[in-house]
């Protein structure tokens, strides 16, 4: 049994380095539940663009969508937990391991949502580096399957150090909302784009006009020009055609279009 758990967690370390961005998360919550026992999870990110570092991409393989917007769009707000995850520490932690379980059932949160689910016991990993926070993975158990156990939360933080290390390497500066719109680290691999080169590229792909980038990012027009002929210049391209054909390239490679824009 130990040994099929260990062959399972090492499975899961491997998925989270060959694992797409904008689905580690999600597939994450799927490798733990073969390891860890979970009634219920939910994922996020924070956008370090925003100057509150507002959390977004709220997502869960097992709860249902209405459940999970109700926490995105006002619970998170309440949640007594919100101080801790935003300190950007690198760490898994049980609720009950900073409040007691008292304190959680009167809480207006655990009435009004949690309850909704049976939930009662949680363990989040706090994705983190050099004091940024990419985002969070939460796992939820009833009170009926108890708390989450020491051994548990070992491994949870084994395969926590294993995301902060593939967010570091990806999203040196952090999230952002942009970055997550579209398919970003095949790209930025492909074609070594710096964290600005690819905020540039994903909001070239949305269809925003040059003057509005430069707005966005708050740069000049002549900052922005220099770092489209950078890009352009990586990719080996001298237009917006071949820019976009050769982002189809990279997604092509990987079963799928890169680009919004793949009409002929």
């Amino acid at each position: 049994m130990a040994e099929d758990m260990r062959r399972k967690q090492n499975d899961l370390i491997l998925k989270i380095y060959t694992t797409p961005m904008e689905d580690l998360l999600v597939s994450c919550c799927e490798g733990l539940r073969e390891i860890i026992p979970f009634d219920h999870s939910y994922t996020a990110l924070n956008d370090q663009s925003d100057r509150y570092k507002a959390a977004f991409n709220y997502r869960s393989m097992d709860t249902d969508e209405e459940i999970t917007a109700l926490y995105a769009n006002y619970y998170h707000t309440i949640d007594y937990l919100s101080w801790f995850y935003n300190q950007g520490i690198p760490v898994t932690v049980r609720a009950t391991d900073l409040v007691s379980l008292d304190v959680i059932e009167h809480s207006r949160i655990h009435q009004e949502w949690e309850s909704r689910m049976g939930i009662s016991y949680t363990a989040t990993a706090c994705i983190a580096a050099d004091d940024i926070l990419f985002g969070t993975i939460s796992l939820m158990r009833s009170k009926e399957h108890g708390n989450f156990t020491d051994e548990e939360m070992r491994v949870f933080d084994d395969v926590n150090t294993h995301l902060c290390s593939r967010f570091r390497i990806v999203y040196p500066n952090g999230v952002n909302r942009f970055m997550m719109d579209c398919d970003t680290d095949p790209i930025v691999a492909a074609y070594s784009l710096s964290p600005r080169e690819w905020e540039v590229s994903c909001l070239l792909m949305k269809g925003v006009s040059r003057a509005d980038i430069a707005d966005e990012l708050s740069i000049s027009k002549n900052t922005l020009k220099r770092h489209i002929a950078n890009i352009y210049h990586k990719m080996g391209v001298s237009n917006e055609m071949q820019f976009f054909a050769a982002l189809n390239r990279v997604g092509n490679s990987r079963g799928g279009a890169a680009s919004k824009k793949d009409e002929p």
